[in-house]
């Protein structure tokens, strides 16, 4: 396996079976600087679904640009087509979530198994957040501690195709939850530094042959590790 970023050791190593995650992070002597928050364990066995995941977001986004100019809905196919293009660049990178700091994995159950192909990076810690989805632009946007999603919003203004009443926040572990934002149902949530803040589409204006676009592009989302942390450094 691969393990690179912030590591006093990196390289390429083999283990036993039955080798975990902890040994693998104290064989490449995990660095002060490294962010785990963002660090990601990346999975040969992962990519395949993820290859599918990937050409399904494409192929909702492209159904969706076709049902919107079947429609007449222009701001719906400029939308379809901005995203699409966001979309086709995206690695496929076999990003699963686990537990990357060290001390957490002495825990029996933070301590995954290692897997033939395991990769393992090691970021620093960013100073920013994104804002993905159905807005008039994506937005880098500097991390505030506490800031509400809601916030970020004011900074990146909604698309006429967004989901007034929520979002989706991507975590930079890989997690991902729901975050309630308008001013009748707003509730607090967290997004960690690194986050993304996905602004999904309405979906009654989706076409119903690809009404899942929301929640399988903010799964995509999720496995590109690479939007949070600094893994150039």
């Amino acid at each position: 396996m691969q393990i690179d970023g912030q590591v006093l050791n990196p390289g390429t190593f083999a283990f036993p079976m039955g080798a975990r995650l902890s040994q693998a992070a104290a064989t490449g002597q995990v660095s002060a600087n490294a962010w785990f928050l963002g660090a990601a364990l990346l999975r040969k066995d992962a990519v395949e679904d993820q290859v599918r995941l990937k050409a399904g977001v494409l192929f909702e986004l492209q159904v969706n640009a076709v049902h919107a100019k079947a429609e007449g809905n222009a701001p719906l196919l400029e939308l379809a087509e901005r995203l699409h293009a966001l979309v086709e660049p995206m690695p496929v990178t076999g990003r699963v979530v686990a537990e990357m700091n060290p001390l957490a994995q002495l825990l029996p159950q933070n301590n995954q198994l290692l897997r033939d192909g395991d990769q393992l990076r090691y970021p620093r810690r960013p100073d920013q957040i994104r804002v993905i989805g159905a807005v008039k632009r994506e937005c880098v946007l500097p991390y505030v501690p506490g800031e509400q999603p809601v916030a970020y919003l004011e900074s990146c203004p909604r698309h006429d195709m967004a989901d007034p009443s929520l979002v989706y926040l991507v975590q930079p572990d890989g997690s991902v939850s729901k975050a309630s934002v308008a001013y009748w149902n707003a509730q607090p949530a967290n997004l960690a530094v690194g986050g993304i803040v996905f602004v999904p589409l309405q979906r009654n204006i989706l076409s119903p042959e690809a009404t899942g676009l929301n929640e399988d592009f903010t799964a995509l989302l999720a496995t590109q590790y690479q939007l949070g942390g600094r893994f150039d450094e």
